[in-house]
C-alpha cells in the first residue's frame, strides 16, 4: 500500500475518533509544557500509529503525545493526533488530525482531516495537493499591498517582534488571525496569501507539503527550509522573500555582516558607549541604518 494511501486511511479513522468525543464535555489535563491533552488526543494517536505500523512496522514516529522506539529506517511519520485541542474542548470546529511522512529530512506525503468542518486535504511529493477532492493552487498575488495575511500566536509576535510584525500588517491589504490548520489550507487554495505562527514539527509537517504541492512555500522566519525551529511562515511563493525582507525577523542582515558577534551600537549610542543587549530591542529600520554606517567605518 502506498504511503499516501496509508496516511489518508489513518487520518479518516482518526477523524471518527475525534468526532466521537467532540461536544461530549471531554475533560482536559495539562501536560508538562502546560498545553492541554484529552482522551481524544491519546486514542487518536494510538489508532493512527497502529494503522501505520500494520503496513510499515519498521518506520520511525515523531508524535505529540507518546514516544516510540527508534529504528534505523530513513522514514519518519510526524503526527499530531488532535491539532487544536483547546478549540476541541471549547466546542470550536477548527481542530483535526495531521499525518506526514518524512524521508531523509524531506516531507514526501501528508494528510489533514478537519472532520467537524468536513475538510480533508492531502498531498504527495510531485503529485499535487488536493482539498476535498479538488486540486489546490495558491494565489497569484505578487505585491504585499494586495495580500491577505493570517497569523496565530499573536501574543508572541507582539512580545518579541512587535515593530517588524506591525510593519508587515501595515503593508498588507487585509489580515485575520485564523491560526491552526485553517489558514494554511486557505492559503493552499488561494483564499489568502501569507500565514505565520509558532509551531511544533507535528503542527506544520503535513501542511507544509500540501502548501508546497499547491505552489506555495514554507520556511521558518529566517527563511530556512525546516519544520524544527519552532516558527514558520507560509506564503504563495511570490511573496515569500518580500515578507522575510520587510520583517528581517532575526536581524539576518546584521548577523551576516557581524560574524564576529560584535555588539551592535546605534549611531547616537556609540558616542555614549551604550550597548544593546538584544537586537530584537532595536527597531528594524534603525538596525539597518546602523548596519550601513558600521559597514562604512
Amino acid at each position: 500500500m502506498k504511503d499516501l494511501d496509508v496516511a489518508i486511511e489513518a487520518a479518516k479513522e482518526s477523524g471518527k475518533i475525534l468526532m466521537k468525543y467532540f461536544n461530549k464535555n471531554v475533560k482536559s489535563e495539562k501536560k508538562a509544557d502546560n498545553s492541554p491533552v484529552t482522551i481524544a488526543d491519546k486514542e487518536s494517536e494510538r489508532k493512527i500509529v497502529s494503522i501505520i505500523k500494520k503496513y510499515f512496522p519498521g518506520h520511525n514516529f515523531l508524535c505529540e503525545e507518546f514516544e516510540y522506539e527508534k529504528t534505523n529506517s530513513p522514514y519518519k511519520w510526524i503526527i499530531d493526533p488532535l491539532d487544536g485541542t483547546r478549540n476541541f474542548v471549547r466546542g470550536n470546529s477548527i481542530f483535526g488530525s495531521f499525518i506526514a511522512l518524512e524521508k531523509d529530512g524531506k516531507i514526501i506525503a501528508g494528510a489533514v482531516n478537519i472532520p467537524a468542518m468536513n475538510i480533508f486535504a492531502y498531498a504527495s511529493l510531485g503529485n499535487g495537493a488536493f482539498i476535498n477532492g479538488k486540486k489546490a493552487k495558491v494565489s497569484g498575488v505578487s505585491e504585499l499591498k494586495g495580500a491577505y495575511l493570517s497569523f496565530g500566536d499573536i501574543k508572541n509576535f507582539l512580545k518579541d517582534y512587535n515593530n517588524r510584525f506591525t510593519k508587515l500588517v501595515d503593508s498588507c491589504d487585509f489580515n485575520r488571525g485564523y491560526g491552526d490548520a485553517l489558514h494554511y489550507l486557505l492559503l493552499a487554495q488561494g483564499s489568502l496569501d501569507i500565514a505565520m505562527e509558532f509551531v511544533k514539527p507535528w503542527d506544520i509537517a503535513a501542511l507544509k507539503i500540501i502548501i508546497e504541492e499547491a505552489g506555495g512555500k514554507v520556511t521558518n522566519l529566517q527563511g530556512n527550509d525546516t519544520i524544527y525551529s519552532g516558527h514558520c511562515v507560509a506564503t504563495n511563493g511570490k511573496l515569500h522573500n518580500k515578507v522575510l525582507e520587510i520583517c528581517d525577523w532575526f536581524g539576518n542582515t546584521l548577523r551576516a555582516q557581524h560574524k564576529n558577534k560584535a555588539i551592535l551600537r546605534l549611531p547616537d549610542e556609540r558616542k555614549r558607549g551604550a550597548k544593546h543587549k538584544n537586537l530584537r530591542d532595536v527597531p528594524w529600520n534603525a538596525r539597518l541604518k546602523a548596519s550601513s554606517e558600521q559597514k562604512g567605518r
